[in-house]
């Protein structure tokens, strides 16, 4: 038996974006994983997966269209399709390498489960499960939550009886009167959004050329995450609004603007009866950036990290209706919107390190192999290691931003957070030289490398 039901926003909101994608791109939405399970038995691993999937309906679910909307189908169970390979030996680059075969491979968009994987074993004893899954079916925090239920089921196969939040109750609650409130004040917020534009950043890409052209460079430093650490203490806000703040700093001296528009992904798991919902919340939310030269750093901060918390309150919508307030109010400007500029914090850069970061060496700029060339044409996000090193990662179209504009860019980000260290009271407008400042070993290299090929 099979029952269908609307999909919960974040599912709607993914569906959406993987239409825009061509049949050949469709790996751009899958979700890595690959769990070490040495020590068990093949039966034992699968038979903790096949517990999850009865707990978890995202794991049984398959999409579809009917009467031209689409809908999930969640079935009482589906075959685990977990491919077992064997190996004489054992070799130390094969877990990258069958999950980087398995990440390529792109799902059907219909009547497909959405996720598989590979159970490698050597001389019959496993040693790693490699995973791929749609984020129609999880996002980070699902799968991360998911590898953790699983070892938790090893230990205990009672573990994963325990009933679970279920996708199609919250999509008929997000379309309920007890969500009406949340709703309107969606829609609030999107209206004053369109009405003041303009809604978009970046000029429309050319018609006609290559899809494959985006580059991409990260900033690794340790001297970075202190800091970044350290202006959030100063100016009370998010590790992650500071960063923020300063990416739309770089962004507004490029497309000279001082009303930036940013795409914040929102996990959207605030409410704790759908925390711990195993399925994909995620959703883009717009989130205004007002980098006025006048303003203080340390008044941008603040402005910024508030603005930001309403755009999470505002951060589970229906997209499709979105779309029609787009329509039906248009820009000032005469642009449709688009999410052209995401924002993306991975993971939380150390919030106790050392004060002298010199100690940890000179910050690295590396040029790297795009694992997506699809999606937005601009694209920056966050990561770290939660303990010596914070990561920004640019991702751009170049006819965007060239290899030396992404340079300038990084540049302004790591001088932006800086200054909102040293000189807070220093205004917006004097950073209009930090893309040309060399800055020190220890924050930022003083000759990147090109990058390759280009």
């Amino acid at each position: 038996m099979a029952i269908d039901a609307p999909l919960t926003y974040g599912q709607l909101s993914t569906w959406r974006s993987m239409e825009t994608f061509a049949t050949d791109r469709l790996m751009e939405v899958n979700v890595p994983a690959t769990w070490d399970v040495r020590g068990l038995t093949a039966d034992t691993v699968l038979g903790a997966l096949g517990a999850l999937a009865r707990r978890h309906e995202s794991l049984r679910t398959t999409y579809h269209v009917v009467d031209d909307q689409p809908v999930q189908r969640i079935h009482d169970q589906l075959p685990l399709r977990i491919e077992q390979v064997d190996h004489a030996v054992r070799d130390p680059a094969d877990p990258a390498a069958t999950l980087r075969a398995l990440h390529q491979l792109p799902f059907p968009v219909l009547d497909d489960p959405g996720w598989h994987g590979r159970l490698v074993s050597v001389a019959g004893q496993p040693q790693f499960l490699a995973l791929s899954l749609s984020h129609m079916v999880v996002d980070l925090w699902a799968i991360q939550e998911l590898e953790q239920q699983f070892r938790a089921v090893v230990a205990d196969p009672g573990a994963g009886s325990a009933p679970a939040p279920r996708s199609r109750e919250l999509a008929l609650a997000q379309r309920s009167d007890s969500w009406q409130s949340r709703r309107r004040r969606a829609e609030t917020y999107w209206r004053r959004l369109l009405t003041d534009g303009p809604v978009r950043n970046l000029p429309a890409p050319p018609t006609g050329r290559a899809a494959e052209r985006r580059i991409q460079a990260t900033l690794r430093s340790h001297h970075l995450a202190v800091l970044v650490a350290q202006a959030a203490k100063a100016h009370s806000v998010s590790q992650q609004s500071v960063v923020m703040a300063a990416t739309a700093v770089a962004l507004a001296q490029f497309v000279d603007r001082d009303r930036i528009m940013m795409s914040l992904m929102s996990a959207n798991r605030f409410d704790p009866e759908w925390q711990p919902l195993i399925g994909t919340l995620n959703q883009l939310v717009p989130l205004v950036c007002r980098v006025d030269p006048d303003s203080t750093l340390a008044q941008y901060l603040k402005r910024t990290h508030f603005n930001a918390m309403l755009a999470y309150r505002s951060g589970s919508y229906d997209v499709d209706r979105a779309e029609e307030l787009a329509k039906e109010i248009g820009s000032p400007d005469g642009t449709r919107f688009t999410h052209d500029c995401w924002f993306n914090y991975i993971s939380e850069p150390p919030r106790e390190v050392p004060d002298d970061a010199r100690s940890a060496g000179t910050a690295e700029l590396s040029w790297d192999v795009p694992p997506r060339n699809a999606g937005h044409p601009f694209y920056a996000r966050v990561h770290g290691d939660g303990q010596q090193w914070i990561g920004v990662t640019l991702r751009v179209d170049p006819d965007v931003l060239g290899a030396d504009a992404v340079v300038r860019a990084l540049r302004v980000i790591a001088e932006t957070v800086r200054r909102s260290v040293t000189d807070p009271q220093a205004r917006l407008g004097s950073l209009d030289d930090a893309g040309t400042v060399v800055p020190e070993p220890a924050l930022f290299p003083g000759q990147g490398p090109a990058p390759a090929g280009r």
